[in-house]
């Protein structure tokens, strides 16, 4: 079985303000997750009017959903653009999910037991940028 690889990622709120945390990229979550308390300096959070629970991986287990924000996280020599659901109970700082994964063509490759994280698009391809 392949385990779920962590790698630093740097994340930018709107105000350019960063931090660089560990984050797993795990294609069994579809959400992107941060814990709040990870958030870089002054980052806006639309707080949900009544929180919201997800399962989580361990049996029986509820994770409490308190807000979502949008974040550039750069990963990979890349930048990529997504909202995350923030909670105050994440064990782990960030999840990087398939969502997020698919949405901008991000793989987890595996290769005689080394994994590595491939991110195949970014905010600064030209696909992305130029408006017809």
């Amino acid at each position: 079985m392949m385990s779920k690889p962590v790698l630093p990622v740097t994340i930018t709120n709107s105000r350019g303000k960063c931090v660089t945390i560990p984050a797993v990229f795990d294609t069994g979550s579809f959400y992107t997750l941060i814990r709040r308390d990870c958030l870089p300096p002054a980052t806006s959070c639309e707080r949900l009017a009544e929180p919201r629970t997800l399962r989580a991986a361990s049996r029986g287990s509820r994770l409490r959903v308190t807000g979502t924000t949008v974040l550039v996280i750069g990963v990979g020599g890349k930048k990529v653009l997504d909202h995350a659901l923030v909670s105050p109970d994440l064990a782990r700082e960030m999840i990087i999910g398939a969502g997020t994964m698919q949405q901008w063509d991000i793989s987890i490759r595996n290769r005689n037991g080394r994994t590595r994280v491939v991110v195949a698009r970014g905010m600064g391809d030209p696909e992305i940028t130029e408006v017809d």
